[in-house]
């Protein structure tokens, strides 16, 4: 292997690695896991087609009743970093069950909630389970050889993409026909027998050797608290992440929120200056700058920020095109609109294993620059045809092919990254595309706020709807960030194959 693919920590994955798991306990494992991925993301996703109904029993501007979704975003990016280095530190199926239980417990609690400052607390602490993605693929790494590990993976990507699209579709029809209440109802039985799964199947994960030599003995240093997991980097780490994704969040809501985007914007920037600045001088870094910034790694991070951003952009803007009345949308109930998703989400879930299965037989690198042209292809026509629901639900069939091989990347930044550090690295490029994830809605909500028309109810009240400009704006956009996208899959595959990985990974 050439020297510039190995980096301090451990060795590639594909060199020597010892499973923990039979074939058949992994995969029931990962099935599992991905079941629970699919959980959370329905949940946190029919939260959006709720958002009206919950507005009127809470007696909230829309405005305010959004914080259902943003505080659940905030709270998971603030921890998956966290949760991914105590994961690698002291074993990834605890803080499996940890993230779980979590969720679980807000889950039961949410949908019993009379006050809307209550329902935000559970949201919070529902928010923790983000974190099951990059805990999963930890899992995953462990349980999987090296061969087989792109497909396990790509299961749990998909899931993660499936799992939004889901909420969109039978969430919008269980809101529909039962309220909002019983989106966490219908969650709670499998919630319950699901964390029992976890619990039962997956096996026991050993923890990666620990990072530094004891001065006297030679040997691993002992856990000592504040030794192993580095508290101020933790601190302004949360500070950093938190912060960051509330100035996105107010910049979305008008002019009365420029001034509080700044004040964040600045207090992330001085805890990120804060962060960098303790973590060089850590003796046991929350995470590995050296890692962070190798130039397969980084890349990676940032091609994820732009996958956030493009794929939430869709996400959002397509149940307002629905909804809006026509001529400017198509007047779709909720549950309409849920159906004008169902073959986004069909294929999401489908092709997700699919690809998986390519990757192994063929290698990830492939397929990342053709899916990612697939999706902006897909974009592009968006733009183009998004004058029926039939067009729009053919378009975004492209989409969901596109997503569900672009995020085959991972498997590259995987390949680069030392076993012991699966669940920093994944829990990184997770919580970038968190953050995409909601910058993607602030744009669109930007653009809906400054093209609309005046539009008159059947009840003769008049108010202000997105237009054709409106739509328009947003797919351009994403096209953009989509076409930026692929030039960032080219030049990582061309990095990946020039630093040592096989065509064939």
């Amino acid at each position: 292997m050439p020297e510039s693919a190995k980096l301090d920590g451990g060795d590639n994955p594909t060199g020597k690695q010892v499973t923990v798991a039979t074939p058949k306990v992994a995969t029931r494992s990962l099935w599992i896991m991905g079941i629970s991925i699919i959980l959370v993301l329905y949940v946190h996703t029919s939260m959006a087609p709720a958002l009206t109904e919950m507005a009127v029993y809470f007696g909230k501007d829309y405005a305010t009743i959004s914080w259902v979704l943003t505080v659940y975003l905030v709270s998971g990016a603030a921890v998956t970093i966290v949760i991914g280095k105590l994961a690698d530190t002291y074993g990834p199926k605890k803080m499996l069950l940890l993230v779980f239980v979590c969720y679980t417990v807000g889950t039961i609690f949410a949908g019993f909630a009379h006050e809307f400052y209550t329902l935000l607390i559970f949201r919070i602490i529902q928010g923790v389970a983000v974190a099951l993605v990059p805990v999963a693929i930890r899992i995953a790494r462990d349980l999987f050889p090296p061969e087989k590990f792109p497909f396990a993976q790509g299961v749990l990507l998909s899931m993660y993409q499936g799992g939004s699209a889901v909420g969109l579709v039978l969430g919008a029809a269980v809101v529909y026909f039962g309220g909002w209440q019983s989106v966490f109802y219908s969650a709670i039985p499998v919630s319950l027998i699901v964390l029992f799964l976890l619990w039962k199947v997956i096996p026991k994960i050993p923890t990666a050797p620990l990072e530094g030599k004891d001065k006297n003995t030679g040997d691993n240093a002992p856990k000592r608290h504040g030794k192993i997991i580095d508290i101020p980097g933790v601190i302004t780490m949360v500070l950093t992440t938190s912060t960051f994704m509330l100035c996105f969040t107010f910049l979305g809501k008008g002019s009365e929120g420029v001034g509080l985007f700044w004040t964040f914007l600045g207090i992330g920037l001085a805890s990120m200056a804060a962060f960098f600045f303790i973590e060089k001088r850590s003796e046991s870094p929350l995470i590995n700058l050296k890692l962070a910034f190798h130039r397969i790694i980084r890349v990676g991070n940032i091609s994820y920020l732009m996958l956030g951003i493009v794929q939430y952009i869709i996400f959002s803007t397509i149940p307002t095109l629905g909804q809006t009345p026509e001529p400017y949308g198509f007047g779709m109930t909720t549950l309409e609109v849920g159906l004008l998703q169902l073959p986004q989400a069909l294929v999401f879930v489908a092709l997700g294993p699919i690809a998986g299965m390519l990757a192994v037989k063929h290698g990830s690198s492939r397929f990342i620059v053709p899916g990612s042209i697939i999706m902006c292809i897909g974009i592009v026509a968006l733009l183009v045809f998004h004058s029926t629901s039939g067009q729009v639900a053919s378009v975004l069939i492209l989409f969901a092919v596109g997503g569900a091989f672009v995020t085959l990347s991972a498997n590259v930044i995987i390949w680069f990254t030392p076993p012991g550090s699966t669940g920093v690295v994944s829990a990184t490029y997770s919580t970038m595309r968190i953050i995409g994830g909601a910058i993607g809605p602030v744009i669109a909500g930007m653009f809906m706020a400054l093209f609309t028309s005046p539009m008159q109810t059947p009840e003769g009240v008049t108010s202000s709807v997105p237009n054709t400009m409106a739509f328009n704006a947003i797919f351009l956009f994403g096209a953009i960030i989509s076409l930026s996208l692929v030039a960032l899959m080219f030049i990582m595959k061309r990095r990946a194959l020039k630093m040592g990985m096989p065509s064939n990974k």
